[in-house]
C-alpha cells in the first residue's frame, strides 16, 4: 500500500488535540456543576451526567471518525498494476563514458560532473520521448532500459559513479554494441544513440561499432567532452581533498586528452552530429537535432497505477461521526 497524498497525514496530531479539548472542557463543565449544585444531585438534574458512559462513547467515536477522515485525505492506494502508454516520440539511448579519466578537471568541475549535468538537461528537454542510459568504462551496463519515467531515468543518473561498470579502462566500441542492444528492438521511427566520452579508447575498434550501428538504422551523436591538452586526472578523498594524480604502473602520472577524431568520424558514419566542449559543455546541438527527428509511435508499459482505496476509510469516517451525532 501507498500513500496518494501523504502530507495530510500530519493531521494525526488532531486525534490528541480533540481528546484534550474534550478533557479540558469537561473539567470546565464540571467546575461549573459543582458552582450550581452538590455532585450528588447531578443525577436528578442534568441527564447528561446520568448518561456520563454516552459522552465518553461519543469521544470514542467523534476520535475514530477524525482518524478515519485523515486516513481519506491521505489517499490510500493499493493493487499496482501497470499501464501502456503511447505516444510519439523517439527513443534515445545515452551511453556515459564513466571511466577514471572522466574525473580529469579541465571542464569544470570536472567532466563526469558536467556531462551528468547536460545528461539530465537533455532528459528535461525530451520530456513524453524514451530515454535510457548505459554506463561504460572497460566495460558496458545498461543502468536504465528505455523508459518514460524520466524521474526514473535521472534517478539512475544521479547514482552514476566513477567507473561504474565493473572493469576500468575504456571500450567505446563495447558500449555501443551495449546500447545498441538496448535499442534495436524498438519500434520507433528515430533510434538514437548518444554518446558523452573524451574520446579515449584502449579496447575496440568504435569506428566499426558504430558502422554497424548505423547499418541497423540506429543514428550515432557524439559529445565530446575535455580539453585538446594533455591534463592529469586528480585522485581525491571522500572530504574532496586531492590526494596526488592516477600513475600507472610504472609509477607515472597519466595525462588525458580529448581525442575528437574518432568522435567526428563516428558521428559522420552514424548519421548524427558532433559535439565538442573544451571550456564547458553545451549539448542544445544535440537536443536542436533529436527535436528535428522524424517522429513515430512509441509504447511504455513501465507507468504503475494504483487502485485509490480512499472511499472506504471516508465511508468508515462519515459513519462513525453520523453514530456520534445519534449519541
Amino acid at each position: 500500500m501507498k500513500w496518494g497524498a501523504e502530507e495530510f497525514l500530519w493531521l494525526f496530531w488532531l486525534v490528541p488535540l480533540i481528546a484534550a479539548a474534550y478533557m479540558v472542557s469537561a473539567a470546565a463543565a464540571r467546575r461549573r456543576l459543582l458552582r450550581f449544585a452538590d455532585q450528588k444531585l447531578w443525577g436528578g438534574i442534568v441527564r447528561e451526567a446520568r448518561g456520563g458512559w454516552r459522552a465518553a462513547l461519543r469521544l470514542v467515536v467523534i476520535l475514530l471518525g477524525t482518524a478515519l477522515l485523515v486516513v481519506a485525505l491521505a489517499r490510500p492506494q493499493t493493487g499496482a498494476h501497470p499501464v501502456e502508454v503511447k505516444r510519439v516520440g523517439v527513443d534515445v539511448m545515452v551511453a556515459l563514458d564513466t571511466s577514471y579519466s572522466m574525473a580529469a578537471e579541465d571542464v569544470a568541475p570536472n567532466r563526469l560532473t558536467i556531462a551528468k549535468k547536460e545528461i539530465e538537461r537533455l532528459s528535461r528537454a525530451l520530456e513524453g520521448n524514451r530515454m535510457g542510459l548505459v554506463a561504460f568504462a572497460g566495460d558496458s551496463v545498461v543502468e536504465c532500459p528505455l523508459t518514460m519515467d524520466t524521474d526514473t531515468f535521472r534517478m539512475f543518473l544521479d547514482s552514476i559513479t566513477y567507473n561504474a561498470a565493473a572493469a576500468g579502462g575504456t571500450d567505446i566500441a563495447g558500449a555501443l554494441r551495449k546500447a545498441s542492444a538496448a535499442i534495436q528492438t524498438s519500434e520507433a521511427k528515430s533510434r538514437i544513440i548518444v554518446l558523452i566520452t573524451d574520446g579515449e579508447d584502449h579496447e575496440g575498434d568504435p569506428l566499426a561499432a558504430a558502422k554497424a550501428a548505423a547499418k541497423q538504422g540506429i543514428k550515432i551523436y557524439t559529445v565530446g567532452i575535455g580539453s585538446a591538452q594533455a591534463v592529469p586526472i586528480p585522485m581525491r578523498g571522500p572530504g574532496g581533498e586531492l590526494q596526488g594524480y592516477k600513475k600507472d604502473r610504472a609509477g607515472n602520472t597519466v595525462f588525458t586528452r580529448l581525442n575528437d577524431t574518432t568522435l567526428r568520424e563516428m558521428a559522420a558514419v552514424g548519421g548524427g552530429v558532433y559535439t565538442a566542449s573544451d571550456n564547458g559543455l553545451d549539448i542544445s546541438p544535440v537536443i536542436d537535432a533529436i527535436g528535428k527527428e522524424e517522429k513515430g509511435e512509441i509504447t511504455d508499459t513501465r507507468f504503475t497505477v494504483y487502485n485509490e482505496r480512499f472511499q472506504i476509510p471516508l465511508a468508515l469516517s462519515l459513519g462513525f461521526f453520523v453514530f456520534g451525532w445519534l449519541l
